[in-house]
């Protein structure tokens, strides 16, 4: 995961306090952050997937970051997080090796705004099914209408592209975490974020005011064509900051088999 590794390296290890401010800012996010709308959004279609998992299993969190939706596990499961570095502290296993796991090891495989990173997102599915137990059900989260880094590789999925990556996957859903004004709202809110950010610290008290009122007004205005959007807008056309995909390990499905997407197979040709 040389991709992510790149990506971590380019903070150092996190103070308590900051993996605390950072669990609180993705779980709780406040509207005076610039992505408020969107990981509000994020946060509730979580909680609506993961309320569906019986308690009692053993669930695993790829990149597990700061943990910061570990309380939405059930009660009674067993949480397992991993990561490829240590800066946040809270990783059960560190390592560079893509789900160092014995077969059919978990219920629940979760990945939230780390699956992107995968270089082979095919391979990355299959060793997912291989440690899932039959029935077991994996959550990925990836955004769409974000930045990236010119020097690391990332992927972006549409909905569609979700759906046949888990071709041959039970109860595929896939979630789209808010649509056109949630990403724009998100969009703004990070250019005024990229003008804040590079001020000095005085500046930045003196100022905060005036961009804590920026990020609210973003923010409702967002919010209010976000509720109009879900209510009015019925076209196939559209832009969501984020995506969420679940589905379910075939019961009949044999470990670690590599599920093509249709029209994908060797010597075939799509429809």
């Amino acid at each position: 995961m040389a991709s992510l590794r790149a990506a971590h390296q380019q903070g150092a290890r996190l103070s308590a306090r900051e993996v605390r401010k950072n669990r609180r800012s993705r779980r709780h996010p406040r509207p005076t952050q610039f992505d408020w709308l969107h990981l509000r959004r994020l946060a509730s279609d979580l909680a609506t997937v993961l309320a569906r998992v019986p308690g009692d299993s053993d669930v695993l969190d790829i990149y597990c970051g700061s943990r910061p939706y570990e309380d939405l596990i059930p009660p009674g499961s067993r949480y397992t997080g991993l990561d490829v570095d240590d800066r946040y502290g809270t990783a059960d296993v560190v390592t560079q090796e893509f789900l160092p796991f014995p077969d059919q090891s978990f219920d629940l495989v979760m990945c939230t705004e780390g699956f992107h990173y995968v270089p082979d997102p095919i391979h990355g599915l299959a060793e997912i099914e291989r440690v899932l137990r039959p029935g077991g059900r994996v959550v990925l989260t990836v955004p769409l209408v974000w930045q990236y880094d010119r020097t690391i590789l990332e992927h972006r999925y549409t909905g569609p592209e979700l759906v046949a990556l888990l071709a041959g996957w039970d109860d595929v859903e896939v979630i789209e975490n808010g649509g056109h004004a949630v990403s724009w709202a998100t969009l703004t809110g990070r250019m005024l974020d990229m003008l804040q950010r590079p001020l000095g610290r005085l500046s930045r008290a003196v100022l905060w005011p005036l961009f804590a009122l920026g990020y609210l007004i973003t923010n409702a205005i967002g919010a209010v064509g976000d509720r109009i959007e879900r209510r009015y807008f019925r076209s196939p056309l559209t832009l969501p900051m984020n995506l969420l995909v679940t589905g379910r390990r075939s019961a009949g499905a044999s470990s670690g088999s590599v599920r093509t997407p249709a029209g994908d197979e060797p010597g075939g040709e799509a429809t």
